[in-house]
């Protein structure tokens, strides 16, 4: 058996990362999470075998954006999901046009409608949920 697939959750709301890592573990994803851009790139040279990472738009030090960017030059394969609220128009489509961006998704979440959308993009969970 596969191990399940490695999610990194980067989000500074310590109770939005909280409930989402509780959804995908209860779906059957390992979930690793970061407070911080600077925290999410020391995590993703950490861990090899990540899936894909989740991360909010407004962070304390930097933009889900930014984290996407460094992301793509450092793990190119990784794919990343930006959660916001609310996008400028300009923004929006920056971040669209960023080869690792999967995925924007509004908040409020909808936590259990994003799992199944992290489904599709990582294959399915190894959990029944």
């Amino acid at each position: 058996m596969s191990p399940a697939p490695h999610i990194l959750v980067v989000d500074d709301e310590p109770v939005i990362a909280g409930l989402l890592s509780e959804v995908l573990t209860a779906g059957g994803y390992r979930v690793t999470q970061s407070e911080s851009v600077a925290a999410a790139l020391v995590e993703a040279r950490k861990h090899d075998d990540l899936a894909l990472c989740i991360t909010d738009f407004l962070l304390a030090d930097r933009t889900g954006l930014d984290l996407a960017r460094e992301l793509r030059r450092t793990r190119p394969g990784l794919q990343v999901v930006v959660v916001s609220a609310y996008l400028e128009p300009e923004i929006e489509a920056a971040i669209r046009s960023e080869s690792s961006v999967a995925l924007i998704v509004r908040k409020p979440l909808d936590v259990f409608a994003l799992r199944e959308q992290i489904d599709a993009l990582v294959g399915g969970s190894s959990a029944s949920a």
